[in-house]
C-alpha cells in the first residue's frame, strides 16, 4: 500500500489514488503562521506587516480586522500602502517559529498557508464596504492595487519557496457569502482573474502545488477557476454542488472540501446530538463527495469532541470511491 504522503500526491497530481486522502494524514496545514505577518501573530490583538489591526477574541475561530482601518480612499493606495520588505526580513527565523526544521517531509506533504488574497488584503486595508463601493466606483485603481499586489504575492511566494519549501501552498482569498459571490462574475473576470492568474503560474514555476482556499459560495466561478487558473486544488464549502461541480470540471482539480460543521452546530445550538447522528453526517459528506475520487475530507472547525468519531468514521469509508 502507498504511503499516506504518496497517495494524497497521487490525487494532486490528477491520478487514482488507493484511498481516499484526508487533512492531517501525509498531508499537514501548517497553522498557526506565526513567522511571516499576513496576520498578526500569536492568536491575539495585533498587527500585520502592513499595519492593519487584528482582533483575535478568546474562542473565537479566527481574527477579523479593523475597526479602524488605514486606507480611505482607494485612489490613495500608492501613497499610503507601505509593502513589507521582504528581502530585509529574518526569513530563517521565521522558518524556525512556524516549525520547518521539524517538518517530517518523509511522511507528510507540507500545505503552507498564505492568508489574505487580493480581495481580502483589500478590504483589511479599507473596511468591507469601502473595498465593495471601490470595485464599483474606482475599478481602474483597484485593479492597479490588485496587480501590484500580485507581484508582491510573488515575491512572498519567492521567500516561502527558498525557506520553508512547500509541497502545496493554500492561497486565501475568500469571494462569497453563503448565497453566492461578493461581486458580480463580470467584476472578478476584470478585476481579480488575471492578477490571480500570474500568482498560479509563479507558484507552479517553482515547482509547487497551488490550492486556492475561498469561502463561500463560489460556483458559479469554479469552471474558470479551474480551466483558466489551472489551481491544483479548491479548499471551498460543501454548501457549493461538489457533485455537480465535479462532473464539470472531471479529474483536473482536487476538491478539499470542509465537512459540513455549520449544519451540526445549527442542530447542537437546539438540542443535544447524539453520537449516531453525528456519525450519519459524516458517512452522508464521504459518501456524497467521494465518488469519482478528486475529493480530500477538510477538518476545520471542528469541535475536539466530534474529532475521534470524525476519524473513525473516515476509516470506515476510505475506501468508498470509484477507481
Amino acid at each position: 500500500m502507498l504511503s499516506k504522503k504518496e497517495n494524497a500526491l497521487k490525487l494532486y497530481r490528477h491520478e487514482t489514488p488507493e484511498f481516499l486522502p484526508i487533512m492531517g494524514q501525509g498531508i499537514i496545514n501548517n497553522v498557526p503562521v506565526n513567522g511571516y505577518l499576513e496576520r498578526a501573530a500569536g492568536g491575539q490583538d495585533g498587527y500585520d506587516w502592513f499595519g492593519v489591526h487584528w482582533m483575535w477574541k478568546p474562542g473565537e475561530p479566527a481574527p477579523i480586522p479593523g475597526p479602524d482601518f488605514i486606507l480611505d480612499d482607494i485612489s490613495d493606495w500608492k501613497e499610503i500602502v507601505k509593502f513589507p520588505d521582504l528581502d530585509n526580513y529574518d526569513w530563517e527565523a521565521a522558518a524556525r517559529t512556524d516549525r520547518i526544521p521539524e517538518f517530517n517531509r518523509e511522511e507528510n506533504l507540507l500545505y503552507q498557508m498564505i492568508h489574505n488574497g487580493l480581495f481580502e488584503r483589500l478590504h483589511t486595508l479599507m473596511g468591507f464596504e469601502e473595498a465593495l463601493c471601490a470595485l464599483l466606483t474606482d475599478p481602474d485603481e483597484v485593479k492597479a492595487f490588485f496587480w501590484a499586489m500580485a507581484d508582491y504575492k510573488c515575491r512572498l511566494i519567492d521567500k516561502i519557496a527558498e525557506y520553508y519549501k512547500p509541497d502545496i501552498i493554500c492561497y486565501h482569498d475568500d469571494w462569497g457569502t453563503q448565497r453566492g459571490l461578493f461581486f458580480s462574475p463580470d467584476t472578478w473576470r476584470d478585476l481579480l482573474k488575471e492578477p490571480t492568474k500570474q500568482i498560479v503560474d509563479h507558484t507552479h514555476s517553482l515547482g509547487i502545488l497551488f490550492e486556492l482556499h475561498s469561502c463561500g459560495d463560489i460556483h458559479d466561478l469554479v469552471p474558470e477557476i479551474t480551466e483558466d487558473l489551472k489551481v491544483d486544488g479548491l479548499n471551498i464549502m460543501k454548501l457549493n454542488n461538489i457533485p455537480a461541480l465535479k462532473k464539470i470540471t472531471g479529474n483536473k482539480v482536487v476538491y478539499n472540501v470542509y465537512f459540513d460543521t455549520q449544519k451540526l452546530d445549527v442542530l447542537a445550538g437546539s438540542r443535544e446530538l447524539s453520537e449516531e447522528e453525528i456519525r450519519a453526517a459524516i458517512r452522508e459528506d464521504i459518501m456524497t463527495l467521494a465518488p469519482g475520487g478528486c475529493y480530500i475530507p477538510a477538518l476545520l472547525l471542528v469541535r475536539p469532541e466530534w474529532q475521534s468519531i470524525i476519524l473513525d468514521e473516515y476509516e470506515k469509508c476510505k475506501f468508498c470511491f470509484d477507481r
